[in-house]
C-alpha cells in the first residue's frame, strides 16, 4: 500500500521496485510460496488510502503488508492556505489504523517505509521548503512503528549518503525531481529488501512450511 512510489509512476513495470522485489522473493522462497499485488496509488494520501483499505486490503488478507506514504501528506497546496493536505496528527492517526486493521485481517507481518529524499526545495505556501516537510513527517513515520510495533525500513536514511548530483541520478529528470528513475527503483528495492526478506522467513517458519536454505 502507499502512493506513486510504490505504484512505480512513470516506470516500466518491470523495472518498479516492487517487481523487483517479487523477483527476489520468487528466487529466494519459489514463485509458488506467495502472490505479489501493488496497491500504490499516485498522488494518493493516507487519507485517501484508507477510504479503499477494504478492497485493498482487507479484502485480500495479506501474510505480509508493505505501507509507504507521506509524499503527498506533507504536500501543501496554495489552496489549502497554508496547512498540509494532511495534518501530522491526521497523518499518525491514518497510518496507525492502517496497521491496525492490517492485522485484524491477518497480516503477521508489517514493514512501513520512511521516504526517500528529493530534491524539491522550493518553498510551499506554509512557509516551509517541501523537503523539510517530507523529512518531518518520515519522522514521524519513525515515530508510528515503534509505537505499534511493526517494522521500520527507514528509506531516508539509506538514502541520506547521496550527494545532490548522486541523488539526481536516482530521481526522474527537473522538474519531477522527486519519483525515482529505474536507478532509483534498483536501490530502493536493495534497501526495503532486507526487511522484507526476514518478514518472509518468519511467516515460513511460523507456518511450518520451512526457509529455503
Amino acid at each position: 500500500m502507499g502512493d506513486s512510489i510504490t505504484e512505480g509512476q512513470y516506470i516500466d513495470p518491470a523495472v518498479r521496485w516492487t517487481s523487483l522485489i517479487a523477483h527476489r522473493l520468487a528466487e529466494r522462497f519459489g514463485a509458488d510460496r506467495f502472490t505479489s499485488v501493488n496497491r500504490g496509488v499516485s498522488g494518493e494520501t493516507t487519507r485517501m488510502g484508507l477510504e479503499r483499505y477494504p478492497r485493498d486490503v482487507q479484502q485480500e488478507e495479506p501474510d505480509l503488508l508493505t505501507i509507504q506514504y507521506g509524499l503527498n501528506d506533507c504536500n501543501c497546496w496554495v489552496t489549502d492556505r497554508g496547512v498540509p493536505r494532511v495534518s501530522p496528527e491526521a497523518f499518525v492517526a491514518n497510518l496507525v489504523e492502517m496497521v491496525e486493521r492490517g492485522r485484524v485481517f491477518g497480516a503477521r507481518e508489517i514493514v512501513m517505509a520512511t521516504n526517500h529524499r528529493t530534491l524539491r526545495r522550493a518553498v510551499l505556501p506554509s512557509g516551509q521548503a517541501y523537503e523539510d516537510a517530507n523529512a518531518d513527517y518520515s519522522e514521524l513515520l519513525r515515530e508510528v512503528a515503534s509505537r505499534t510495533g511493526v517494522v521500520l525500513c527507514d528509506i531516508r536514511r539509506a538514502f541520506e549518503p547521496f550527494s545532490d548530483e548522486e541523488l539526481d541520478a536516482l530521481l526522474l529528470p527537473h522538474p519531477d525531481h522527486l519519483h525515482l528513475s529505474e536507478q532509483g527503483n534498483a536501490e530502493y528495492a536493495g534497501a526495503i529488501w532486507p526487511s522484507i526478506e526476514r518478514a518472509m522467513d518468519s511467516l515460513l517458519r511460523s507456518s511450518d512450511l520451512g526457509v529455503p536454505a
